[in-house]
């Protein structure tokens, strides 16, 4: 995974504030452990005072961020961050406006369409997919990321990001690819997605797995998202991926006036 240092100097000395810093513990503690705990447990493996551990709990149960089961004395995550993250990974709604043309495009061409969005920490976040009705389909997971210039998405990373050629090289050198490629090929690659309008990864980043995306670029002209169509290596041949590609581009083009 491509990891980028964002640290901002004035943000690490600012003072962080106890409360929220525990409370922040206490919801990634119940949402890494699904069974449900006590006040006391939850307290031990965070090194919080069972006094303080007890009222965020109360707190955060009062917000509906977290459930209490009154028989077992016991607390698991609630539906309230639901609707943060909801907001947080698709701010724009952009996937459910365009939900009806991704499937659209995955029935007509039997694959998987999906809808990505660049994020400021320079990865690829899944907002949505829609399938098709093959009987042997890809798992995809809503909120899996993927690193800026990963696959086919990263190729129209390379070509509408704004990156000097200094900074795909690097991204570039921080991505795990499955199969053996140069940055010699990617950028060539790359610099056919800007004439074209739309990229292909055949199995590189991912080993039988081939992507197609197109860009979707805002007024500026920054890549802000990407719709991509995932299928099995093989599954088509040469023209149809161009017919693809074009299909999606087309796609692109007309949401990036609705988004």
């Amino acid at each position: 995974m491509l990891e980028k240092n964002d640290k901002n100097p004035k943000r690490d000395v600012s003072p962080k504030v106890g409360s929220v810093t525990q409370a922040i513990a206490v919801l990634r503690y119940l949402a890494a452990n699904p069974a449900p705990r006590g006040v006391n447990t939850i307290a031990r493996d965070l090194k919080i005072s069972p006094s303080s551990c007890f009222n965020l709990l109360k707190t955060l149960v009062a917000e509906d961020f977290v459930d209490f089961d009154q028989t077992a004395k016991t607390y698991t995550l609630g539906s309230g961050p639901v609707a943060l993250a909801r907001r947080a990974l698709d701010p724009e709604a952009a996937f459910s406006m365009l939900r009806r043309d991704l499937e659209r495009l995955a029935d007509h061409h039997s694959v998987a369409v999906s809808l990505w969005r660049l994020t400021r920490r320079e990865r690829f976040v899944l907002l949505g997919f829609v399938d098709n009705e093959m009987a042997t389909r890809i798992h995809l997971t809503v909120g899996q990321r993927l690193p800026m210039l990963g696959g086919a998405n990263g190729r129209c990373a390379a070509a509408f990001g704004g990156l000097q050629q200094a900074e795909i090289a690097d991204r570039f050198a921080a991505v795990r690819w499955q199969q053996p490629l140069s940055l010699e090929t990617f950028l060539a690659e790359s610099a056919i997605t800007r004439d074209r309008g739309w990229a292909l990864d055949d199995g590189v980043f991912l080993p039988g797995v081939t992507t197609v995306s197109a860009p979707l670029l805002d007024e500026a002209g920054k890549l802000k998202f990407c719709l991509s169509a995932i299928m099995f290596h093989g599954q088509h041949m040469a023209a149809k991926l161009d017919e693809i590609g074009n299909d999606l581009l087309a796609a692109a083009k007309h949401a990036a006036q609705v988004i």
